[in-house]
């Protein structure tokens, strides 16, 4: 894969996907060799750095949450700038996240804060995507119940923030399901931001509630096989389409953030043939940022042997931002580009 250096976007959007020749595993064993002695001159956590979705498997631990459940969020619209995600507000019920993606930067924050919290608990130390700490039962049924939703009523919050609201381990648990019957009744609103297709098995609840929610999905690419190396745990791409399609076709509100746009050859195709699928999707909403520099995550790219310029990503983001906002013109969207660096 190529690292888009210059304004040539590309002429065929299969060219992302040409990753595993036999140059770039030499240059990635190279790399990763380097980085370990590294990591062992100065004493870091070795699988802070190192992920490969067949090797062991995911920690799962419980851990104590208090109320209330509702969080100050910074994610939020105001006045132009931020991001529409939420009024200030987040709900974060798990730390970690078996998706695993490797663009995420949540990592750096439970690693520098949450794990002292903790206790320093070992599962933290593993890498993004290995580890999943969730309620306990008891604790999570205080919680709810202390938890003072009225406080919130018309305010929309973000579910979640720093992990899918739909992972298969907090859907099973009954989580996700519980805190939205105890709070929409409440007059909490939503903003469902998810990758998982279990969503759809809430839809009956979501539907009676239907003025308090917006179903949200993030999508990447359209392309299976980068899809497979950076989000290796998530359901594909189009699978997520088709949810979002039958959501709309029910009555919900919708939106889509295409993130992160990545800087490799063949981008601009990729983005306007995800726009074509997008304007087939009745009222929804399109929101978009390319890749941001967070904590280890140009490492983990890296380590999956897609090395990213960050010398070049101002100007990436300016000429997106350029791009997408002419395409929501162009397929008569509503939405928003989300500069990371200055669009002027």
């Amino acid at each position: 894969m190529k690292t888009n250096n210059n304004n040539n976007n590309g002429t065929n959007s299969n060219n992302i996907v040409n990753v595993r020749s036999l140059a770039a595993k030499k240059a990635w064993k190279t790399i990763r060799r380097k980085r370990l002695e590294r990591l062992i001159k100065y004493n870091r956590p070795l699988e802070y750095y190192n992920f490969d979705i067949d090797r062991g498997k995911v920690t799962y631990a419980y851990y104590e949450i208090r109320a209330p459940l509702i969080k100050p969020s910074k994610l939020t619209f105001n006045d132009g700038e931020g991001k529409e995600l939420s009024d200030g507000y987040a709900l974060n019920f798990a730390i970690g996240c078996t998706h695993a993606c490797r663009f995420c930067y949540v990592d750096s924050i439970h690693k520098r804060f949450t794990l002292s919290r903790l206790n320093n608990n070992d599962a933290i130390a593993r890498s993004w995507g290995m580890y999943l700490l969730i309620p306990s039962k008891e604790s999570f049924e205080e919680a709810l119940s202390k938890t003072p939703w009225q406080r919130w009523k018309g305010k929309e919050v973000m579910l979640s923030s720093t992990h899918d609201p739909y992972l298969p381990e907090l859907v099973k648990e009954g989580y996700t399901r519980r805190i939205l019957e105890e709070s929409l009744p409440e007059g909490v609103r939503y903003c469902i931001q998810t990758r998982s297709t279990l969503v759809k098995d809430d839809f009956d609840l979501l539907l009676k509630y239907k003025d308090q929610i917006r179903l949200q999905y993030s999508i990447a690419t359209l392309n299976n096989e980068l899809a497979r190396l950076i989000e290796p745990r998530v359901p594909s791409p189009k699978s997520r389409l088709n949810i979002l399609k039958e959501a709309s076709d029910k009555g919900l509100r919708v939106g889509v953030i295409v993130a992160p746009i990545l800087p490799f050859q063949g981008w601009l195709d990729e983005l306007v043939q995800i726009f074509k699928e997008l304007s087939s999707i009745k009222n929804i909403e399109v929101y978009g940022e390319s890749i941001h520099v967070r904590g280890p995550n140009m490492e983990y790219m890296q380590e999956i042997g897609l090395p990213i310029d960050t010398k070049y990503l101002p100007k990436f983001d300016k000429l997106v931002g350029d791009h997408f906002n002419a395409l929501l013109t162009r397929y008569g969207l509503k939405g928003r580009y989300w500069y990371e660096y200055s669009s002027i």
